[in-house]
């Protein structure tokens, strides 16, 4: 156990191999699988990572102490049995820590203010505080000479997740990106309340703004559930991580983060600050005018996530934001409700016809938290190594669907699952991830009509992403006393326009504010940060 980090609500989980030539303990190995069976012998490329590193299969296995966010601390039968494989492929054996998830970010601090470290560390932000102090006082070593020949991670993931990473704005990179699919998420929608109101969904999946703006209306006024009730509602909305509502369609008025600009007083922009253009005011346009009409879920404003899809579970609303690949979980917590109801996925065009979408405010690189390599690791390759090999090609197929008898069955040649269904395997899961593999989601839950029909929403969502510029990168100038502070007379001020509180000319007022209130050094720190970004491409 980490010395110094024995606090009793964390929790403790050591498996793995124990020695070469030992048999493994029944209690690690759930399931067991077979240690001599032909999948759990190293491939060519976990070969010669082990020779790089000065290993070889006949040495003690390399201990790696991990600390982990996950949201639960119990291994499944199949984590069990994956985590075998990983430490049979690289010869280590993996010690986990994993402290509650409602308390990872107290437990973080006090592991990195004990003196005493494991050897890597999930970070779920950069800018994550802790995360920064980390680097700035040596205590996470760059990564950049291990991940040279790490073949896996060099092809599946985003260039920009390492440029988020470079957090002294050099070539340094201080983590192993946890990648997640960079996409535009657009809406779930309710294909049998559709066929009420007789709405045909077009072949591509893309609406205009005002077809949009009609099947709101209509599912809050239409009676899409048949039930001769008043009780229905367009939009389910939900506050963000600031507790405030945002516009809702923001790629329909092209609000896709920093963008290069052209004729422009910076050479690099966010329409949300742009005092030359008017789209952000469009769209608050747009989505006070859905609210005032009544098309929102009056809960909104005081919906979390959870609360959120809760109502369109219920019912209650038509259209809920979201990712296209998790159409599985949803349609079946749906149809506990209503037997009946079927879902269906619409993007929403811009002006110009196109279907554009990005982010409001910091870009997603695709990094969906990362690994830390800490300075007192025993072998930094080694860790990479571990971490190659968990997207590795013998190792993907695992990592994304499990363990036959475990995960799934067989049904002539298809996956089929499991009676009860498995358990989520969070460890196995989704410790790693590949950049732009939709199969990941292509759940072995999904009949052959359901798969025909997500593939389509998964692959738009990709093709029509605008990655912004930023990386994430917060200027300095956001830490100010006078920036923090009309950052909240911002929120504040956008929550009241969309909810009618406030007229949407106040938005100009409230800019001019943000500007001279830390803004004017805010953009021209990030322009700073992209154009240095940009030129070492």
């Amino acid at each position: 156990m980490l010395e110094g980090f024995k606090m009793q609500s964390k929790h403790k989980i050591l498996f793995g191999s124990m020695m070469a030539g030992l048999l493994l303990l029944a209690a690690c190995s759930g399931n067991g699988g077979n240690p001599a069976s032909p999948s759990a012998q190293p491939s060519a490329s976990a070969q010669n990572g082990n020779a790089q590193s000065g290993k070889t299969q006949d040495e003690a296995p390399l201990e790696i102490k991990i600390m982990a966010n996950y949201t639960k601390p119990e291994l499944t039968d199949s984590d069990k049995k994956f985590i075998e494989e990983i430490e049979k492929l690289n010869n280590v054996k993996l010690n986990f820590e994993i402290p509650p998830a409602t308390g990872y970010s107290e437990q973080l601090q006090l592991m990195l203010a004990s003196g005493t470290y494991p050897d890597v560390v999930m970070f779920t932000d950069t800018a994550n505080q802790s995360f920064q102090n980390a680097v700035k006082d040596g205590l996470l070593i760059p990564v950049n000479e291990y991940i040279e020949n790490a073949e896996y991670l060099q092809q599946y993931t985003y260039q920009a997740s390492w440029d988020q990473l470079k957090m002294n704005q050099d070539d340094n990179i201080y983590g192993i990106p946890r990648t997640s699919v960079v996409r535009n998420d657009a809406y779930f929608v309710r294909q049998d309340w559709l066929d009420k109101i007789g709405f045909e969904v077009p072949a591509d999946f893309a609406v205009t703004l005002d077809e949009f703006a009609y099947i709101l209306e209509q599912f809050t006024k239409g009676d899409p559930d048949g039930n001769q009730k008043n009780d229905t509602y367009g939009y389910g909305g939900a506050y963000n991580g600031n507790k405030v509502l945002d516009p809702i369609v923001p790629g329909a008025f092209d609000l896709t983060g920093w963008q290069a600009m052209e004729g422009d007083e910076y050479a690099y922009m966010n329409p949300l600050y742009d005092r030359n253009g008017d789209n952000f005011k469009k769209a608050l346009e747009f989505s006070a005018r859905m609210y005032t009409s009544g098309y929102f879920d009056p809960d909104s404003a005081t919906n979390d996530y959870s609360k959120q899809r809760e109502r369109f579970v219920k019912g209650l609303t038509g259209v809920f934001p979201g990712f296209s690949g998790h159409y599985d979980r949803l349609i079946n917590d749906l149809k506990q409700t209503n037997a009946d109801a079927e879902l269906t996925y619409l993007f929403v065009k811009n002006e110009n016809g196109e279907v554009k979408g990005g982010s409001l405010a910091a870009s997603s690189t695709g990094l969906w938290g990362f690994w830390g390599i800490t300075s007192t690791a025993k072998n930094p390759q080694k860790i990479v190594e571990v971490l190659n090999s968990w997207i590795s090609d013998d190792m993907w197929d695992k990592t994304a669907k499990g363990y036959e008898g475990v995960d799934y069955v067989v049904v002539g040649d298809k996956k089929a699952p499991t009676d009860p269904p498995a358990v989520v395997a969070e460890v196995r899961q989704s410790t790693m991830r590949r950049a732009n593999d939709t199969s990941f989601f292509l759940t072995v839950s999904l009949t052959d009509e359901q798969r025909a029909k997500i593939v389509p929403w998964l692959e738009k969502s990709i093709e029509t992403v605008v990655p912004a510029k930023d990386n994430a990168f917060i200027p300095e100038a956001a830490k100010k006393p006078d920036f923090m502070d009309y950052t909240k007379t911002w929120q504040q001020t956008i929550m009241q326009i969309i909810m009618g509180e406030k007229p949407v000319s106040e938005f100009d007022s409230l800019l001019e504010g943000w500007y001279k209130n830390g803004g004017s050094d805010y953009v021209q720190q990030m322009n700073d940060y992209i154009a240095k970004m940009e030129s070492s491409k």
